[in-house]
């Protein structure tokens, strides 16, 4: 019998503004352990609900990487290789960082794991692991395993089940990277292998599940289906879908019927030249209000992604974000700041232009500014997104939010309110005393 442990690292004194007291079960590892044959002991270890025992005995170590998380990623790598330990780290960081990130491992999976999982393995125990892995194509995501949710201890959030059913996304967002690593063609699980992953883990009817595609809605005829199963389990589901759906009737009513509660939908900017260049469909301010009513006339609630630091956002962006929020009744708004990570063409042009000052990964949070934005400066815009938090999530501001008009699922939307505003809260404490370099506006 050999041991596993699969880490997910975390400094716990440090939140980041989606943080929740009990967070969502997590997918990632779950599935990765699911890839290990029978006579492997795998532990999962959320470094934010427990700490790691850097003296258990066991024969590797595999560490998942997200970029404001890499430095502690490879601390814990370190310590596990002073005694010897087989370290493998994967991720989206260590994926586009690999040869930084080898410097802390012996192996990497670069990409994703499921088609290169059993030669690892079979490398592992023969004394020969390979420095990269990396699959020569993307799974079809036919036949995926069931994630070992049973791995899971205790912690996480008792009433919410996630599930993927998608990958991939074609868009060309210069600040994603989930078209460079997941591919820009949508890939669907068979209808089948989703329903038997909702028998496994849905309990009892209105029970919530999370739906963790970057674009629930891509593929027009998978969707159907999907909401058609969903239907048949009597569920409350939340998921990402763009503003699109407004403009499909059917679909729109086929996910209210489905149980849809809640959607993300990433606006990212209200200036359409700052989402010109990503080649996304742009809607401008007086279409996406029809398009939201359209969705709250639906019984669907919208939590709504804001970007900030385009190069075409000015000081007054702050202002006119929030006042659209407050128009539209946006029930939970996300803020972030524009962040050029590694791997992604906004990286790729900032760097270019000699415009990042700041390569101090746990600062890659999309709560600080590191670069230099063209038309306000970095302080600027640290403090307008400062500014924007606050106000978003004061008690008042809320309140405002989820009592005017219609009251879609107030009681969740409350609740995911202030469970958030804790944790933003300690986000702007921290914040406001971290000094910016005093930059020219113009690179």
């Amino acid at each position: 019998m050999k041991r596993v442990l699969l880490i997910y690292p975390r400094q716990r004194d440090v939140y980041m503004s989606t943080d929740t007291p009990y967070p969502f079960p997590m997918l990632g590892l779950t599935l990765l352990a699911s890839l290990f044959p029978p006579h492997y002991e795998v532990k999962i270890v959320n470094e934010f609900l427990e700490e790691i025992d850097f003296e258990e005995d066991v024969d590797l170590v595999g560490i998942t990487t997200l970029t404001p998380l890499a430095q502690r990623a490879y601390e814990v790598a370190d310590r596990f290789r002073e005694r010897g330990v087989k370290v493998v780290l994967g991720g989206v960081h260590a994926t586009f960082v690999a040869e930084e990130a080898k410097k802390h491992a012996d192996a990497m999976i670069l990409g994703e794991a499921e088609l290169v999982m059993s030669q690892l393995i079979a490398d592992l125990e023969e004394g020969n692991l390979q420095p990269f892995y990396r699959g020569e194509r993307l799974h079809t995501l036919e036949g995926l395993p069931m994630p070992r949710r049973d791995l899971l201890g205790r912690g996480y959030s008792p009433i919410f089940k996630v599930i993927e059913t998608t990958r991939g996304c074609p868009n060309r967002c210069e600040f994603c990277a989930v078209p460079v690593i997941a591919g820009r063609r949508y890939r669907t699980r068979p209808l089948s292998d989703i329903e038997r992953e909702l028998k496994a883990i849905v309990e009892k009817e209105r029970e919530y599940v999370f739906i963790v595609d970057d674009n629930v809605i891509a593929q027009r005829v998978h969707a159907k289906g999907l909401f058609e199963l969903l239907k048949g389990f009597t569920v409350r589901w939340m998921g990402f879908a763009t503003i699109e759906i407004a403009k499909d009737e059917e679909l729109l009513k086929m996910a209210q019927e489905s149980g849809c509660i809640s959607l993300f939908i990433g606006f990212e900017s209200l200036n359409k030249e700052n989402l010109e260049g990503p080649k996304k469909k742009f809607q401008g301010v007086r279409d996406l209000q029809g398009l939201i009513e359209r969705i709250h006339d639906h019984g669907i609630g919208i939590q709504g992604s804001f970007i900030f630091g385009f190069d075409n956002d000015d000081p007054g962006v702050f202002e006119r974000t929030v006042e659209f929020i407050h128009q539209n009744r946006i029930e939970l708004p996300n803020y972030s700041i524009l962040t050029p990570f590694p791997g992604t063409p906004l990286w790729e042009r900032l760097n270019r232009e000699g415009r990042i000052f700041d390569r101090d990964w746990s600062h890659y949070d999309m709560s600080q500014v590191v670069f230099l934005p063209k038309t306000m400066t970095p302080d600027q815009l640290q403090k307008g997104y400062l500014w924007v938090q606050k106000y978003s999530c004061a008690p008042r501001s809320i309140l405002k939010r989820l009592l005017l008009g219609p009251r879609n699922h107030l009681g969740y939307f409350l609740l995911s309110n202030f469970v958030l505003r804790k944790a933003q809260m300690k986000v702007i404490k921290r914040l406001k005393g971290i000094p910016l370099p005093v930059l020219s506006i113009n690179p």
